[in-house]
């Protein structure tokens, strides 16, 4: 019975971490002078390569595969200093960051994004925001692990936990 427990713990999901430094990422393309305030940039960082678009001080991030597609909470927003990984034997598959958004209330807001990681063919999406709460963490990992690696993009519904 021991075995069998230590074989389902070891393959449960685990967390890493690394920094979200956007000065250590290549810039791809950035907007000349008249075309208005955007880039787009790409990092690797756990094995797998970052993109992310900013526009107007606003933020879009991609993992595996960059989708196409803006998937920005609001209007305004800045991204946290760390990512993280998701991942099961060894092998990453979703994205977990911060968003910070900048609102009428002193300090702004902040949301969880749960990102799926993408492949050719199979591009990555956002799959849920949460709001900010003391059981944000847990419950953008129990996202993670339970709908990452099957969510349809385009065709499933990405979930918005609010407190």
């Amino acid at each position: 019975m021991s075995i069998i427990l230590l074989a389902a713990l070891a393959a449960a999901p685990t967390s890493s971490y690394t920094p979200l430094d956007l000065d250590h990422c290549e810039i791809v393309t950035v907007a000349h002078a008249g075309e208005g305030d955007w880039s787009a940039r790409r990092c690797r960082r756990g094995g797998v390569t970052i993109f992310i678009n900013e526009d107007d001080a606003r933020f879009d991030v991609d993992a595996g595969v960059d989708n196409g597609v803006w998937e920005a909470p609001s209007a305004l927003n800045e991204l946290g200093p760390q990512l993280e990984w998701r991942s099961e034997r060894g092998q990453p598959f979703a994205l977990i960051y911060r968003y910070t958004i900048p609102e009428a209330m002193p300090g702004g807001r902040s949301m969880l994004a749960v990102e799926s990681i993408g492949r050719p063919g199979r591009p990555g999406c956002l799959i849920a925001l949460i709001d900010a709460t003391p059981t944000a963490n847990a419950r953008a990992r129990q996202i993670a692990d339970t709908r990452a690696r099957t969510f349809r993009c385009g065709r499933d519904q990405a979930i918005r936990d609010r407190p």
